[in-house]
């Protein structure tokens, strides 16, 4: 019985070791291909313990190809096969594939034709790590890049090349809008985070595949998009937040009372009906319309109603009569020097 729990507690270590080091093999390095060959770099640096590619495989989406034995690797560590090593012939779709290599020491793969597109002219596909060196306590994932030219035969998971996106942030007025976060979906380090500087601009090394942005100050303003970037080439962007009116001389802010106060259409172009309800309002009850600066644009009377609900029409002209420009406007439902509600409201011509 004893040398049964011993058996028991040894495995439950083992077990228990294998849980905490959920370290996912990386073997596919880099990749190169045109219309009539291929070329294959796999490397065991993060040492897996794959010595040769004896009873190892390679799948696409619609084959499975087999390694000839005796293919070991060179001085590098690294294991540089042809079309040529494979039987039968390995089959791929060439604008987009998931290429599954399997061994002994366990499965790896790659996918190109989403996140990345595929390479052309000298390109080839090379793998990034999010860490260097032996691999950590856990897996950090990897990604897949466009290299310029290849380095097979040396560096595995590295890509030698990067291309630059620069330009601006604006609000919906044109204004910079500065501290914008630019948060992309790989990233290895706070280092390599993008935020918008004093005048809106921003500038970034990235590598060369696709990316979805997340373009964001705080909660204030956001919006989505995707962009591809291809190695040493440079790409200017301007990013508007539609909805967002940025100012260092004033924050608009909103009172804490709310009368339901609203306006329909918004957006609109060229007028809006402003409404709300209330009980009790002052004889010099009004609707008092500011631009994102804080300056008063114009002042709505408002005509006491029986029934408690109210509305006002503007025009989008301000004071004199002049139509006021395209932007983000504050309006205030006011009672004698009193401020009941505050909403805002988006002219757009």
């Amino acid at each position: 019985m004893r040398t049964i729990f011993l058996i028991i507690v040894f495995l439950l270590i083992c077990f228990a070791g294998l849980s905490a080091n959920p370290i996912s093999p990386l073997f596919l390095s880099e990749f190169q291909f045109n219309n009539y060959w291929w070329f294959l770099e796999i490397s065991d640096f993060y040492e897996f313990g794959l010595e040769n590619l004896d009873g190892c495989s390679l799948a696409s989406n619609n084959c499975t190809s087999y390694f000839e034995n005796g293919i070991t690797c060179n001085e590098n560590g690294v294991f540089l096969v042809y079309h040529t090593d494979v039987q039968p012939p390995f089959a791929f779709n060439h604008l987009g594939d998931t290429i599954t290599f399997e061994s002994p020491m366990g499965m790896d793969e790659i996918s190109f034709g989403i996140d990345v597109n595929p390479p052309y002219g000298d390109q080839t596909l090379a793998r990034f790590t999010y860490w260097y060196g032996i691999p950590p306590d856990e897996d950090l994932g990897s990604g897949l890049a466009k290299n310029s030219y290849s380095t097979m035969g040396s560096y595995p998971f590295c890509v030698n090349s990067s291309g630059v996106i620069n330009g601006f942030v604006y609000d919906s007025m044109m204004n910079p809008v500065p501290s914008v976060h630019l948060e992309y979906n790989y990233y290895t380090s706070e280092e390599d985070e993008i935020y918008t500087d004093g005048t809106g601009y921003f500038s970034a090394y990235l590598l060369g595949r696709n990316y979805n942005l997340n373009i964001h100050l705080d909660e204030l303003a956001s919006l989505n998009t995707t962009i591809t970037v291809e190695p040493d080439s440079i790409y200017f962007f301007e990013f508007i937040f539609e909805n967002y009116v940025h100012s260092d001389d004033y924050e608009i802010s909103l009172p804490a009372f709310y009368y339901k106060l609203s306006n329909h259409p918004n957006p609109f172009n060229p007028s809006t009906e402003i409404s709300f309800e209330t009980t009790n309002l002052h004889e010099d009850a009004r609707i008092e319309i500011y631009n994102s600066k804080g300056q008063k644009v114009t002042n709505l009377p408002i005509t006491q109603s029986p029934n408690h609900q109210i509305s006002v029409e503007w025009d989008g002209t301000n004071s004199i009569g002049k139509s006021c420009p395209s932007g983000v406007y504050l309006y205030k439902l006011v009672s004698g020097e009193k401020e009941l509600a505050a909403n805002k409201m988006l002219l757009l011509k």
